[in-house]
């Protein structure tokens, strides 16, 4: 089977989700994917404020070996394997996939781990070697140890990676399905009622297209690293929901679809931490597509606590970029080239 028969774009996956399940059912796998991402595939804070990286400038290694891990390593990292993925033409969740697996890794306490954390090289290659990992386990082609030598232009062996590939299975004991955002997207939309855009048909399509943009850029985002997937979907969910007119998705329709996600998952779509998340999201989105998202509905405002509503921080244009449909049209072309300026 091709890998352009195996990829689905999310309005497909919640398509079929929706079609092929009954909202209990897709509740009861949210229910389960929620106790897995606070569970077994939870990720611990493994880079902190810095301080693997407190080193004053004058004392500061020379030698990138003897250089700590931070976050612009992450960055880095990430941006690399979304130019793999999009040359070889994989599914960019599969960076996603990829980055949970180092997040978990360098979480753990094995020494190979601790090391990585110290020595960049070593990094790299577990870095390197998680998205050969997922690749392997979740794309319809493989990706040879050979290969990903000859990329790294020598710097490491097909036996390094392999080496890597074993220690990284047994710190996360074999556990590589879990939940990511993309998941939960998914899930969660399939939970809006089948009337709820009844209006235009194009505004599911928005919704997902804006949605899962953000969850995209948020991967090689270190802060979203430390967040529940689940959040991390709502907030994008709900920020991409915004951005469409109450004409196109009513008021009624709107907390309907809030009220089941509520009911039906126990997903708060107003706790601070998805306001927080919206936020971060929507700076994000405008760092790397160059435009603002629309907040247009203000139905579900974001609160900051310090400042009160924060929703007129993003400018309601009124030139043809303010719809929300123009506005995916024209970002999804940046999808190669969006991390490089992350």
């Amino acid at each position: 089977m091709s890998g352009l028969t195996m990829m689905m774009s999310s309005e497909q996956d919640s398509c079929s989700i929706s079609s092929a399940m009954s909202v209990s059912e897709v509740a009861d796998r949210l229910n389960a994917m929620q106790h897995q991402e606070s569970t077994t595939y939870k990720c611990k804070d493994y880079i902190g404020n810095d301080e693997n990286c407190s080193f004053d400038q004058a004392s500061k290694p020379q030698n990138q070996r003897d250089q700590p891990v931070d976050r612009e390593c992450r960055v880095k990292m990430c941006e690399w394997c979304y130019q793999v993925t999009d040359f070889c033409k994989f599914r960019r969740e599969t960076v996603a996939i990829s980055m949970s697996y180092l997040d978990r890794f360098l979480s753990s306490s094995r020494p190979r781990a601790r090391r990585a954390l110290r020595d960049r090289k070593e990094y790299q290659l577990a870095a390197m070697t998680t998205l050969y990992i997922a690749i392997k386990l979740f794309e319809p082609m493989a990706m040879d140890a050979g290969l990903l030598s000859a990329i790294s232009h020598g710097c490491y062996t097909e036996m390094d990676i392999v080496d890597m590939e074993q220690e990284i299975l047994t710190a996360l004991s074999w556990m590589m399905n879990g939940p990511t955002a993309h998941d939960f997207l998914s899930h969660i939309i399939a939970l809006m009622p089948p009337s709820a855009c009844d209006n235009d048909d194009a505004a599911v399509t928005t919704l997902l297209d804006f949605s899962r943009f953000q969850v995209e850029i948020a991967v090689c985002d270190y802060d979203f690293a430390l967040q529940k997937p689940s959040v991390l979907a709502l907030a994008a969910i709900l920020n991409s929901a915004e951005g469409i007119d109450e004409e196109v998705f009513s008021a009624p329709r709107r907390f309907e679809f809030l009220q089941t996600i509520a009911d039906e998952s126990g997903m708060n779509p107003f706790s601070s931490q998805v306001n927080a998340a919206r936020v971060r999201l929507l700076e994000l989105f405008a760092k790397n597509s160059g435009y603002e998202l629309p907040q247009v509905a203000n139905l579900t405002p974001i609160i900051n606590t310090d400042e009160g509503m924060v929703g007129s921080r993003i400018s309601k244009k009124t030139d043809s970029m303010s719809s929300p449909v123009s506005v995916a049209r024209s970002i999804y072309p940046l999808q190669a080239t969006f991390a490089r300026s992350a």
